[in-house]
């Protein structure tokens, strides 16, 4: 009883305790000086709503600095790198020149916008939120745009156009003096995007966010790309449209080097014109016509311009380093296509020596050069050979390995599937006979007795020479076979009539 009473005195104390606890939570406070009262506390936690991503603005335009607070705040600031503080409410209240509220402020209770930005908004930003008993910070890099100085091409050979061998790998320079923030460099030959053969370098010219940018192209130009625009393209966030400087890419190099040239159908008698295209950078300070019995033994050169007797040459200049050589052959005969020809072009960088074969016959059909395209065409109206294609680079007529292995695979494919088939064919004929063919077999006793008989006169006729033992018991195997065979079916025929 005592025990029971205890129990319950027990419970009601904790139950009264729990009451003033929960009462204790709620409270009236009032500051001394009576202006502000405010009553409750923090019931759910405060956090702070901010993007810390850099804003890049032009000059001129708007710049928004966003800042929220989820839960009771009390003001907030903005602070400036250079140390300027601006509060939200002054804000608000066009306290500030050039500064407003924001249009929405749900999510952005402490957010500003500058109508117009300047260079000194250029820096850090800080939104400082204060709450009870606390504040809440978040800082961003505001980046006010400086326009680029205009690109600049370095290594100029001082004649409007860069000097470049076609064997070496030449560094060439596109650089940008100062910009806010730094900029983006692409570099193009012709419509040709090669800035993948480039390598940038940012190095800030001052503590307030200005770069000098350069852009060192390293490359090995083919004498193909001279004359081509070398082009350099920067990017900013100030320029609507990408600002390019360039310039004509001089490629020098020897005469460019080319397989042997045919021609092919020339006519007995005609007056027949070789013309054969070179390149060649510088222009070229010695070229000849050679001929003679063999390509290594030459009787004869004519100099080009020039003549000697039934041979003419001539030159012509194509322009950005190509040329046409002439060789103009009055009264074609045989004996001018048993010759060999050589065109000895020769520049400051080198000499090359193009092989030239004259044919009165068709092409051959294993080796066709791109003359041969115009077999229909007369001989006199080829005017360029581009040369005979090596039969390393001819297309070749044989079946691939993939076309090979493709073929072996089919076959073996074809053969299990006829060798599944004969098996099948063989489990059938001895397990799996027709019904049908067993009645009509045994339908037929004549001819049952007589194939039967048939077959054992040959088994016995082979036999002869063993013994007659072995006669008899195949003889005698054959006949308990069929009878059996037979009875079986006989059986079977009476049950179905039953």
């Amino acid at each position: 009883m005592c025990k029971c009473s205890f129990v319950r005195v027990a419970c009601v104390a904790i139950g009264l305790l729990f009451v003033a606890h929960t009462r204790a939570q709620q409270y009236n406070v009032d500051e001394p000086s009576g202006d502000v009262v405010f009553s409750g506390v923090r019931g759910e936690e405060v956090s702070l709503i901010f993007d810390r991503s850099k804003i890049i603005v032009n000059p001129g335009d708007q710049l928004d600095l966003d800042c929220g607070v989820r839960g009771d705040k009390r003001y907030c600031i903005w602070e400036n790198e250079s140390g300027h503080i601006y509060q939200v409410e002054d804000v608000y209240v066009n306290v500030y020149d050039g500064m407003r509220k924001p249009a929405n402020t749900e999510g952005n209770e402490c957010g500003i916008v500058i109508n117009s930005a300047d260079i000194e908004h250029h820096g850090l930003w800080t939104c400082k939120v204060f709450v009870v008993g606390d504040s809440l910070v978040g800082s961003k890099n505001v980046i006010v745009t400086i326009k680029p100085t205009s690109p600049i091409l370095e290594l100029d050979d001082g004649q409007g156009s860069f000097l470049v061998t076609s064997e070496d790998e030449t560094p060439i320079k596109c650089s940008v003096a100062a910009a806010r923030p730094a900029v983006g460099i692409r570099w193009y030959l012709g419509e040709t995007d090669i800035t993948a053969s480039a390598e940038k370098e940012e190095t800030p010219t001052d503590k307030g966010g200005i770069y000098k940018s350069v852009s060192t192209l390293r490359r090995r130009f083919q004498p193909k790309e001279n004359g081509q625009l070398l082009m350099c393209s920067i990017s900013h966030k100030t320029l609507l449209v990408p600002e390019n400087t360039s310039i004509p890419l001089n490629v020098v190099f020897k005469p460019v080097e080319k397989p042997v040239s045919s021609f092919y159908q020339i006519s007995s008698g005609s007056d027949y014109e070789v013309k054969l295209n070179f390149s060649a950078n510088p222009a070229p300070i010695r070229r000849e016509w050679r001929y003679g019995d063999s390509f290594e033994n030459t009787e004869a050169s004519i100099p080009i311009p020039g003549a000697d007797g039934r041979y003419t040459a001539d030159f012509e200049d194509l322009g950005s380093g190509k040329y046409t050589a002439k060789l103009l052959i009055a009264g074609f005969t045989e004996s001018d296509a048993n010759k060999r020809y050589l065109l000895v072009i020769e520049n400051e960088y080198g000499e090359t020596q193009y092989k030239v074969m004259l044919s009165m016959h068709d092409a051959p059909q294993d080796g066709v050069s791109e003359t041969s395209n115009h077999d229909k065409i007369p001989p006199t109206e080829l005017s360029v050979s581009e040369g005979i294609v090596f039969d390393d680079e001819t297309e070749s007529n044989t079946l691939s390995g993939g076309a090979v292995a493709g073929i072996i695979i089919v076959l073996l494919i074809v053969v299990a599937a006829v060798g599944a088939a004969g098996y099948a064919r063989y489990r059938q004929m001895f397990c799996f006979a027709s019904r049908a063919e067993s009645k009509a077999h045994i339908q037929d006793p004549e001819r049952n007795e007589t194939d039967h008989g048939t077959a054992n006169d040959a088994v016995k006729a082979s036999t002869d020479q063993v013994n007659g033992k072995t006669d008899n018991t195949v003889a005698n195997g054959n006949g308990n076979l069929e009878q059996t065979h037979v009875e079986g079916i006989n059986n079977e025929k009476k049950n179905t009539d039953v």
